[in-house]
């Protein structure tokens, strides 16, 4: 696992070695083992490396036989062996044991073709030396991040955007229609960054670049419930099948690996797998948190207990909290709405004091189903067959005068959520109900001189996206939907940044090309069998884990936010969005965000999401606009900070 970064500008005969310097230093923690560059005329490719395969050998650059070719590589292919053994009857020489390597055969061998040959997480580049040109890729799903800098005459790409800031120079602006999709997203979706000039190559796409231009195509594309028929019971063996391969794959390491376990169904099923395959104990890590309302540690106990791992707990306290706030703060290159980057990135700093490689649970409820929004989904195609009268002005009013509620998924929180967009077709209604700021708040939020510079409404990106889509049934078009968005966008970017933020490699079993290609053909009924989210994988999992975990209600991993907002991060909330900062930054208009905190304080509405996507912007803004870091900005009272100490203890 690594940090890539490289610039093409073929008319400039000497790229700047400071300039290099900046974008690899500005990604070191993705890669802190080595640093390797290639320089010649026109052409600058450089990595910092994580090194987990062939720890000795795998130091990038890697060349070919000739060193025609050359690749810096981020990520993992786990069926490597398998193509390293064809492409050696095929002729080809290798000179190490590394992915990275065989990557670079394969295409050498095949061209962009080997792309669907290639089971794993990845972003690359490849230089060909004799043809003066680039190429470019990125994985199917988008777990790896690539993004780049189009220009006339001059290329640039990096793993993370902010290792891109140096190519701009002095001037860094603000993307403000990306940014008006973020505050309705909560991430800037589908390619976008906030940045302007800089973008993100589209998962399931490669991009070949030479001195004229940069030509994108997609080489890959899901769809959802429409392969042949399954039975059931059919359909559960073959699962239990799949997920067992896709975790005893993704257990290739050279180095110590573990679990991120939450106690949650997904998390458990990678466990019990990795746990079965695994000579020694697997050791598991998780968190506990003072709300009990949102604590899972009591059932990663539970799991850990029956499947005889050695689970490690890390209380995220106040103090901890505090200190991720300033972490992430500082880390993050793109305002993100979700919270959970804070506990996500404590638990990777400590985790990565005791292994360099972990599996996670990532993307189970994209692939199996899971979120409660599918089957609403379902309902809502009831619901817009009531009378107006009762559907869109009684059942609202009642809806609204429910009292606001802390708790994770409260019914207040998802009646509320029900009702909204119900005048929209199913794809905007997603998007509204996944989302933040619809289009008539962020008019109430933006200063008149914002507006003014954003050229499209949000649903123009979603309607773009789901324009191509074949999938017979809306609940099928919905979970293509989140593939396109919510999981690349979200999921995928938060389990990046955050591990690697920790130089720790996360992977995602569940989003494995084999059982994805499986799961994703089945049809609805399969996957939420009698109309329950992700019932397939629970029933496959039934002989195997505790039935306490396998009927336990949908938590996530979500901290309590809403409460922090009222408590915890109070004081740091009203300083950061103080009226003299807002009113001198020219954005917003203080009077909304005024409106928006006293409500939420007065409990009369939960904010909890949309302030925490105006604080998320608000440190965004400061640090990689204005150039302020998060402690220069006297947010955090120092005793506050603490020390980075553990509070853990081991089960």
């Amino acid at each position: 696992m690594c940090g890539i970064y490289g610039i093409f500008e073929p008319a400039n005969l000497d790229i700047s070695d400071q300039l290099a310097a900046k974008m690899r230093d500005a990604i070191r923690l993705r890669g802190p083992d080595h640093s390797g560059r290639h320089k010649e005329h026109g052409v600058l490719l450089g990595m910092n490396r994580l090194s987990i395969i062939d720890q000795d050998g795998g130091n990038q650059p890697i060349y070919n036989e000739d060193e025609s070719l050359l690749i810096v590589y981020n990520g993992e292919v786990y069926n490597h062996t398998e193509l390293r053994s064809d492409l050696e009857k095929r002729g080809h020489v290798f000179r190490s044991r590394s992915d990275t390597e065989t990557v670079l055969h394969a295409f050498e061998e095949y061209g962009p073709a080997a792309l669907l040959k290639f089971n794993g997480m990845f972003a690359f580049a490849i230089f060909d030396r004799i043809r003066k040109r680039l190429f470019l890729a990125r994985d199917r799903l988008g777990i790896k991040p690539l993004y780049i800098i189009d220009q006339p005459g001059r290329l640039a790409f990096a793993s993370e955007a902010k290792a891109l800031l140096p190519v701009l120079g002095d001037r860094v602006d603000p993307d403000w229609t990306s940014i008006s999709h973020f505050f309705t997203f909560g991430y800037c979706p589908y390619g976008l960054s906030p940045f302007e000039s800089v973008r993100k190559l589209p998962p399931a796409c490669y991009a070949w670049v030479d001195d004229s231009a940069t030509k994108v195509e997609s080489y890959w594309a899901p769809t959802y419930g429409m392969g042949p028929v399954h039975s059931f019971e059919e359909a559960k063996k073959e699962i239990v099948r799949l997920v067992e391969e896709a975790v005893n794959k993704e257990l290739m390491s050279d180095v110590p690996l573990g679990v991120f376990l939450s106690g949650g169904l997904d998390s458990s099923a990678v466990a019990y797998f990795a746990s079965n395959a695994s000579i020694g104990k697997i050791h598991s890590y998780g968190l506990r948190f003072e709300e009990t309302t949102h604590d899972e540690s009591p059932d990663s106990r539970t799991v850990a207990n029956h499947l005889g791992l050695i689970h490690h707990e890390f209380l995220f306290d106040k103090e901890t909290m505090v200190r991720s706030f300033v972490n992430v703060g500082n880390l993050l290159d793109e305002p993100f709405a979700d919270p959970t980057v804070m506990p996500l990135l404590a638990l990777s700093e400590q985790t990565r004091k005791y292994v360099k490689v972990v599996l996670t649970g990532w993307g189970g409820d994209e692939v199996f189903a899971g979120y409660p929004t599918y089957r609403a989904h379902r309902h809502g195609q009831t619901y817009r067959s009531l009378p107006y009268v009762l559907g869109r002005m009684l059942i609202p009013a009642v809806v609204r005068r429910l009292p606001v509620s802390d708790k994770y998924m409260s019914f207040e929180f998802r009646a509320k959520r029900f009702i909204r967009g119900m005048e929209l077709s199913p794809d905007l209604q997603h998007a509204v109900w996944m989302g933040y700021f619809d289009e008539a708040a962020k008019t109430r939020l933006f200063q008149k001189s914002i507006l003014e510079q954003i050229k499209e409404e949000s649903g123009d990106v979603v309607g773009r996206a789901v324009a191509g889509m074949r999938e017979a049934d809306v609940v099928s078009r919905i979970m293509h939907q989140d593939a396109l968005f919510f999981l690349e966008g979200n999921g995928l970017f938060e389990v990046d940044r955050m591990t690697m933020a920790a130089s720790l490699e996360g992977r995602v079993p569940l989003l494995n090309n084999d059982l994805l290609d499986y799961v994703n053909q089945l049809p609805i009924q399969i996957k939420m069998y009698q109309g329950k989210p992700k019932e397939l994988l629970r029933q496959s999992m039934a002989p195997f884990l505790p039935e306490a975990i396998l009927n336990k209600p949908k938590k996530g991993f979500g901290p309590p936010i809403s409460a922090w907002i009222r408590g915890g991060l109070s004081d740091i909330i009203t300083r950061l969005l103080s009226e003299e900062r807002v009113r001198s930054q020219g954005i917003f208009r203080f009077k909304e965000i005024q409106r928006l905190l006293k409500e939420h304080r007065d409990r009369k509405a939960d904010h909890g999401r949309d302030i925490w996507a105006l604080v998320s912007f608000q440190l965004w803004y400061e640090k990689f606009i204005l150039g302020n870091s998060v402690e220069s900005l006297e947010l955090v009272a120092k005793p506050l900070m603490g020390t980075n100490r553990a509070k853990s203890r081991t089960i």
